[in-house]
């Protein structure tokens, strides 16, 4: 049997891994943060729902006018392009770190998940850093880091 992505990431107790000799994230962090970012959905599979989640540790974010430390964007609901603005709170150091997450009916209750089975990213980077591109495989089945790509660029 092969070992889950989930399992792999629990060994070794760290946020990236290294599976079928490249590296693969359950997080990724930017440090320091930038100003802000553009999210662009590039594909997604439709069931489950994929999507992003995006955290400013020590800073807020701030979408459409709507502002908080952690924000959720869903490829079924989010445009395909998202600005996202990153508010640094005086003399705190801000990390964003991002993740992929995957949206699946239980029971008749939309449950959001992240971290499970065989959920990970691989992340290109190119423009001296400034984008990544985001291979994304939900916990769900095999392995398929084509079940959410989207491109995060640095502003």
């Amino acid at each position: 049997m092969i070992e889950a992505l989930a399992d792999m990431f629990a060994t070794a107790q760290a946020p990236q891994i290294v599976w079928e000799g490249k590296p693969v994230y359950a997080i990724y962090e930017i440090i320091p943060a930038p100003n802000g970012v553009i999210v662009e959905f590039l594909s997604a599979t439709a069931v489950p729902v994929q999507g992003l989640t995006l955290k400013a540790s020590g800073g807020v974010l701030v979408v459409n006018g709507v502002e908080a430390p952690e924000m959720l964007l869903w490829c079924d609901t989010a445009p395909d392009t998202v600005v996202v603005q990153v508010k640094q709170e005086p003399g705190k150091k801000v990390v964003l770190k991002l993740w992929n997450i995957w949206r699946g009916n239980m029971g008749g209750v939309d449950v959001t998940q992240a971290w499970l089975g065989n959920a990970g990213m691989r992340i290109e980077c190119s423009q001296g850093g400034r984008e990544l591109l985001l291979r994304c495989s939900d916990g769900e089945g095999s392995v398929d880091f084509g079940d959410l790509e989207a491109r995060v660029t640095i502003t």
